[in-house]
């Protein structure tokens, strides 16, 4: 038998690494080499949805009140969301926000996007079914390898509502 199909992503080490660095009980070593892999799992799979969702300077849950570059007051802000273990973040270790940084996942993850678009085009003319799915697997796999939870729901959903193989079902 092959490995399943849909069982790469999510990488559950990044949810520990969020955990260490929001965590003002874990130790300054633990936080500073989670963050570090943090950053660098951003950096390798272009993961723009989790950057912003937690450095941005305004909403990003690693904020710490008083931290935002804008105008806006602290007391506007969003409150941490669940995704947090702690309602304050730890002060001593900090995701810096880099808007060329993000402006560049965003486009990266945009080009990777409109290939697997021609790709899913491509197999709804000249294909079967069974790559028109994969292709849709593939788009499916995308979102959830960057970190957009909300789009990759969406898509495994689709993909899972025309897939008639329970092999595959199971698997997604």
């Amino acid at each position: 038998m092959g490995d399943p199909q849909y069982t790469k992503y999510p990488d559950l080490a990044l949810s520990q690494h969020i955990f260490h660095i929001a965590n003002p009980s874990s130790s300054k070593a633990t936080q500073n080499s989670s963050l570090q892999a943090l950053q660098d799992a951003i950096r390798e799979h272009k993961m723009a949805p989790l950057y912003h969702r937690l450095a941005h300077p305004v909403t990003g849950d690693l904020n710490v009140a008083g931290e935002s570059t804008s105008s806006q007051p602290p007391s506007l802000r969003r409150q941490s969301s669940t995704l947090l273990a702690t309602r304050q973040p730890a002060k001593n270790v900090h995701l810096p926000w880099d808007e060329q940084l993000y402006e560049q996942l965003v486009a990266d993850n945009e080009k990777e996007l409109e290939a697997i678009q021609k790709e899913e085009d491509e197999a709804t003319e000249k294909a079967g079914e069974t790559e028109i799915q994969t292709a849709r697997g593939k788009r499916a796999e995308f979102y959830t390898r960057i970190g957009d939870k909300d789009k990759a729901l969406e898509a495994y959903e689709a993909v899972f509502e025309k897939t008639g193989i329970l092999g595959t079902k199971i698997d997604i």
